[in-house]
């Protein structure tokens, strides 16, 4: 995803301009009905090159759910696995924070571009390299694209304006059913090549997104920059925009900030061991694994557009609840999966792999655990991103967005190294446990206090 706020006029219409001018979280009077609202959306050149750039990018989004299986498969211990996925968090960690700077100093253009060629040398090293420290360098190369990719989501999020933002950014990540195509490949291949296929695809992602890096180039238009006052030191400006960043985010939604941390430590808990729990525990092959995830991809679709009407028109807290009550019940039926492998008769499982080979997983009780976890993973990630385009300030988006994820990916970055070594002294089975627990102080958490206050107007009043 991406964000911005300074040159309004970029890719707008003459009445655009007035719907930015809506306060922080106020919602209009008159209720906008859905042609209206995608004819809004779709009015901005810019948007409409970002969301065809951006599908290209989630066609493979979902290889990267075997990441961790198919390095599993390389290096068989879960606590290098986890500490070199933490070294990347550290490092994605930073490049966000000196990124929101960067987003907000540098031609957003040009920095939309150049993420897309990162995660291009990214995808292209993956497919190249089977050396575990060639591995290592990809994924920090992978982790730097957050250097350049405040800017460019900054470069977006200004093209959105907030009574819409909901549907826009939904549109953003539906085109992550494009995967399915890559996916159903996948499963087809596997068979014969295993994780070759991976590789393979891999290669062949990496060829589209420097296509997509092409298209950026070309048809983007030029972003103003935000250049700092003639005889001012950089240092000391950057220290202040982000002193003014914290201050307009701990003021603003505290306890969104709490509760991302959490989550991002139970998501690394899950993603760490879910599907190296199934491979080796549980004996669910590879190809039932897509299955899983297309599956995943198909009940997000229309999910997605509800969610973000959901969170225009009911609000946020109602709609992070609503979200976020499933998470519990995930962790606990992936427990159960130990003891219980299915929900449903052992011929319902024969009779369906014998329509498609694999298709007995839908069955399995880790099946339904996965798939409400990684449906609701992207749901909550829509609540998240709507909740901050509506309460944060219309400027400095970068920034605002850098720092907070700093914060949140900072506290929660050695999730992975902590999860693989729960696993490797326990059971990979009590990473599960952890994440039940976390799952349940979070709902609390939503349920009991607001995630924001009522935004920030004028930013004199937190300096």
């Amino acid at each position: 995803m991406d964000e911005n706020p300074i040159n309004r006029e970029i890719g707008k219409d003459s009445n655009s301009e007035d719907l930015d001018q809506l306060p922080s979280g106020e919602v209009q009077d008159q209720k906008i009905g859905l042609r209206d609202s995608l004819a809004a959306i779709f009015s901005w050149k810019n948007y409409k090159v970002f969301l065809i750039t951006a599908f290209f990018f989630n066609s493979i989004v979902y290889l990267d759910s075997f990441f961790n299986l198919y390095l599993w498969t390389i290096v068989p211990n879960l606590i290098f696995i986890g500490g070199i996925s933490t070294i990347a968090a550290i490092v994605s960690t930073f490049g966000r924070f000196f990124g929101g700077y960067i987003g907000d100093r540098v031609n957003r253009k040009s920095l939309a571009v150049v993420s897309m060629l990162i995660s291009a040398v990214y995808y292209l090293m993956i497919g190249i390299f089977t050396d575990p420290f060639f591995i290592f360098i990809a994924l920090l190369i992978n982790a730097s694209v957050e250097i350049t990719k405040g800017g460019s989501n900054a470069y977006i999020m200004e093209n959105i304006p907030r009574e819409h933002s909901g549907l826009a950014l939904s549109f953003w990540t539906i085109g992550r059913a494009f995967s399915i195509i890559t996916l159903a490949v996948f499963a087809f291949l596997y068979p014969f090549i295993e994780f070759a296929a991976f590789r393979i695809l891999s290669l062949v992602g990496g060829i589209m997104l420097i296509v997509s890096a092409l298209l950026r180039a070309k048809y983007l238009e030029k972003s103003r920059e935000n250049r700092r006052e003639a005889g001012t030191k950089l240092w000391r400006v950057f220290l202040e925009d982000n002193k003014r960043a914290f201050k307009v985010l701990m003021r603003v939604i505290p306890g969104m900030i709490i509760v991302c941390v959490m989550d991002s430590i139970s998501d690394s808990f899950f993603k760490l061991g879910a599907f190296i729990y199934m491979y080796k525990e549980l004996y669910i092959n590879v190809p039932s694994i897509v299955i899983i995830l297309i599956a995943t991809i198909v009940i997000q679709i229309p999910l997605l557009l509800k969610v973000g009407r959901l969170t225009d028109q009911k609000g946020v807290k109602s709609t992070a609840l609503m979200v976020y009550s499933i998470m519990p019940v995930s962790a606990t039926l992936l427990i159960i999966a130990a003891w219980i492998p299915d929900w449903a008769p052992i011929s319902f499982i024969t009779a369906a792999d014998a329509l498609i080979p694999g298709l007995g997983v839908i069955f399995k009780t880790s099946f339904l655990a996965v798939v409400l976890k990684y449906v609701n993973d992207t749901l909550w990630y829509i609540v998240v991103l709507v909740l901050i385009r509506k309460r944060l300030p219309n400027y400095d988006t970068a920034k605002f967005l850098s720092f907070f994820w700093f914060i949140v990916w900072l506290t929660s970055s050695f999730g992975p190294l902590i999860g693989g070594i729960i696993s490797e002294a326990t059971s990979i089975l009590y990473l599960f446990y952890g994440v039940l627990f976390l799952n349940i102080f979070i709902l609390g958490a939503i349920a009991k206090y607001d995630l924001t206050t009522k935004g920030v107007s004028n930013i004199e009043e937190v300096q």
